[in-house]
């Protein structure tokens, strides 16, 4: 990217908030709602009654020893990698590395060896299973979708499997129907994908989904997140589009909160944006969800004590 580009403003808050931060922001909080979609044998087993661990520690020192030894280091914000420790009804964890592929492979790496080798490295580091999963926000080429890793050479093979997830196919009817936050978040981007050459197609299928959301009793926090990134998802840079759409929001204000609490957020974030990187962000609010101390999620997300208390 030239600095040209990284110094290019955008047209409106939509262009702001970047694919990966959202994709990384909504799984956070409905980890549980894209197991039921996902993974339903592991959703099954796990105890919804206490919280998904995020392992960023790990994952970090995993993407910096990565980056050192590969040639050609993949492009962080073309995807999403997350290590998740989920708590299962028999008292034990499991291990979710998720892998979120959204704009094609950021580098010239083989998207099934980048699953197999994040695995074998986890595994070999911490001594314990490591169940690998692939979202695919956007087709990538067909022989990297198959889900399967074959390594050969001098005698000895290697097969590994792993469930492929692609966010741009599925059952449009059925998507719309569901109980479950996540396959609504499915639906906008499959039609985020579909219609991506066509602003106001995008504006007509966030009308259905808003129409969807008043139908749902699910809490105020769940359709504030997926409302916040069904925005992101659709990516409108029309600006009469866009503005036609927060008419559509502020119209709809007086009927709930969650309407009045997305405005806010948007208004915080003009504000907080101005002095904070949004990964800064994204790290402190996540952070502050997993109950970390104010000294860690300050060393971790670099901010100030002031720029904590916006965010929070």
């Amino acid at each position: 990217m030239t600095d040209d580009k990284q110094t290019e403003q955008p047209a409106n808050e939509n262009e702001r908030r970047s694919e990966d931060e959202l994709w990384k922001e909504f799984l956070s909080v409905s980890f549980y709602n894209m197991l039921r979609s996902v993974l339903p044998d592991l959703a099954n087993v796990a105890d919804r009654a206490k919280p998904v661990r995020f392992l960023e520690t790990e994952l970090r020192r995993l993407a910096r020893f990565t980056r050192r030894y590969s040639a050609n280091p993949p492009d962080s914000r073309k995807f999403v990698d997350i290590l998740a420790e989920v708590p299962l009804t028999s008292g034990e964890n499991a291990w979710i590395l998720l892998h979120v592929e959204i704009q094609g492979r950021g580098g010239k790496e083989n998207f099934p060896l980048r699953m197999h080798r994040y695995r074998c490295l986890l595994e070999g580091r911490f001594n314990r299973p490591v169940a690998g999963l692939a979202i695919l926000v956007q087709p990538i080429p067909a022989d990297q979708t198959e889900g399967v890793y074959r390594g050969e050479g001098y005698g000895p093979r290697v097969l590994y499997e792993y469930p492929v997830f692609r966010i741009y196919e599925g059952d449009e009817d059925a998507l719309r129907k569901s109980d479950n936050p996540f396959d609504l978040a499915h639906y906008a981007g499959m039609q985020a994908w579909k219609q991506r050459s066509d602003d106001v197609r995008k504006l007509d299928y966030m009308k259905i989904l808003l129409a969807e959301l008043n139908k749902r009793g699910w809490s105020h926090e769940e359709k504030m997140a997926l409302l916040w990134f069904i925005e992101g998802v659709m990516h409108i840079e029309n600006d009469n589009v866009w503005n036609e759409w927060e008419e559509e929001l502020e119209n709809r204000k007086e009927a709930g909160a969650m309407y009045v609490s997305l405005m806010e957020r948007k208004g915080m974030e003009k504000g907080i944006a101005r002095g904070i990187a949004l990964n800064q962000i994204a790290m402190a609010r996540k952070m502050l969800a997993a109950g970390e101390p104010d000294e860690k999620i300050l060393s971790y997300a670099e901010i100030t004590s002031e720029q904590l208390e916006k965010i929070r």
